[in-house]
């Protein structure tokens, strides 16, 4: 009687090619989405960071240059003069009142120009706020609202740069803008957006001066 012998398949073991490339490009699909979704979640991090950023300078110049208006008088030559800039933003500038060795006076009050009194309270400089136009590295313009402490040479004598990125004045709304109505004052600070699908902000707030 003759015995067959059956031969047992053994269990596929391993990936055929095209279940192993089928794998690859699930991997690799996965893989971009994957880079895709954080570049944009750090994309939109920064925008927040530069909007915030942004956003604080914006307040901190406003509540700056506020309580310094309140401070001055309208008429000249202690007062407020504004001047037109080449991109029709504005120039600003005014004196504050001051003490000088005990006698009330117009200049520039300062506590960072000085330890002493003397120091501090300067007669007859005076406080501009005007618009800079600075070249970047990568030819890009930054048109920046700049606080200067000019002194009775008409030299300046401290800068600070306030706001970065701020509009033409010939395109509405200005970036630095300052108008008379009445018996109020209207300043506009506006800035361009710093990236794409990023908006700008815009401030418009009115003072009245100390007259």
């Amino acid at each position: 009687m003759r015995m067959q012998h059956l031969s047992k398949r053994s269990p596929r073991s391993g990936f055929t090619l095209i279940e192993s490339m089928v794998a690859i490009t699930l991997f690799a699909v996965m893989g971009y989405a994957l880079s895709v979704a954080v570049s944009i979640g750090n994309h939109s991090q920064k925008m927040v960071l530069n909007m915030s950023s942004e956003d604080r300078s914006l307040r901190a110049s406003t509540m700056t240059l506020m309580q310094e208006l309140r401070a001055t008088r309208d008429a000249a030559p202690f007062g407020i003069v504004v001047t037109p800039l080449g991109d029709a933003n504005s120039q600003l500038d005014f004196m504050q009142p001051i003490d000088n060795a005990g006698v009330a006076d117009w200049g520039v009050y300062d506590r960072t120009l000085g330890s002493t009194a003397a120091l501090q309270n300067r007669a007859a400089w005076f406080v501009r706020y005007t618009v800079r136009d600075v070249v970047a590295g990568n030819g890009r313009v930054d048109k920046q609202l700049v606080r200067e402490v000019i002194d009775d040479f008409g030299v300046i004598q401290k800068l600070k740069v306030l706001v970065h990125g701020l509009r033409p004045g010939n395109v509405a709304p200005a970036g630095f803008q300052v108008i008379q109505q009445g018996a109020v004052w209207q300043v506009t600070l506006s800035t361009n957006s710093q990236g794409e699908g990023q908006a700008g902000i815009r401030t418009v707030f009115h003072v009245q001066t100390r007259n």
